[in-house]
């Protein structure tokens, strides 16, 4: 990508919500913007931003879209949601899914919604094993009040997936061994080295001998 398609993917993404809900399609804000600006998604897929970030982007990328992509335009949206705490069961997946950290709680213990920092994207729900997460507070998306309140909250939501996305890299030993498997073929081979080792070490010095030492 050249730096100039850089620099039109800041400025779409600094127009974007930040809510992380992937209703466009993309995994994140920021890959959505990437996609526009390279030609390769229109810039009428921003469901949350409704039809004011729809203008923002036309004038971006000179696109003139007059309304958004029907299948990515849901005229109510919530604007949080709720963990009937009574009937979670700790399994964490919820709190795997927030792409902004919004959850806290831990193994078969309750969790629950930290509602300053949900972006409402509705990611949480469809892992939840025992569907104990709803959405609330529905509103009319292009009302200004709905719209005001994305402003007003993107940098507060770019932070929080900024900082989940470095808690949840992968450490140097991840990295090396991709899935779980590889690691505990890795950690089987370790294990036969170390009785290998032993087992030659008890040859050349019974452990009498080591003792006598």
């Amino acid at each position: 990508m050249s730096t100039e398609a850089y620099s039109t993917a800041d400025k779409i993404d600094a127009q974007l919500p930040q809510l992380q809900c992937q209703r466009c399609g993309y995994p994140s804000c920021r890959q959505f913007a990437e996609a526009v600006s390279d030609g390769d998604a229109p810039g009428n897929r921003c469901d949350p931003g409704g039809i004011r970030v729809l203008n923002l982007l036309n004038s971006i990328v000179g696109q003139t879209h007059q309304a958004l992509d029907q299948n990515f335009d849901s005229p109510l949206l919530p604007t949080g949601v709720v963990i009937r705490e009574s009937e979670c069961i700790g399994c964490t997946l919820c709190i795997q899914a927030c792409p902004v950290a919004a959850i806290i709680g831990a193994g078969k213990l309750m969790h629950t919604v930290i509602s300053t920092d949900c972006t409402a994207c509705e990611l949480c729900l469809p892992v939840c094993p025992v569907n104990c997460i709803s959405p609330i507070n529905f509103q009319k998306k292009e009302t200004s009040t709905f719209q005001r309140s994305l402003t007003t909250q993107s940098s507060h939501h770019r932070l929080n997936f900024e900082r989940w996305q470095r808690r949840t890299e992968p450490t140097p030993i991840e990295r090396t061994y991709s899935n779980e498997a590889s690691l505990r073929e890795e950690i089987a081979r370790s294990v036969a080295r170390v009785r290998v080792k032993r087992s030659k070490l008890n040859q050349e010095h019974p452990p009498r001998e080591r003792g006598a030492a």
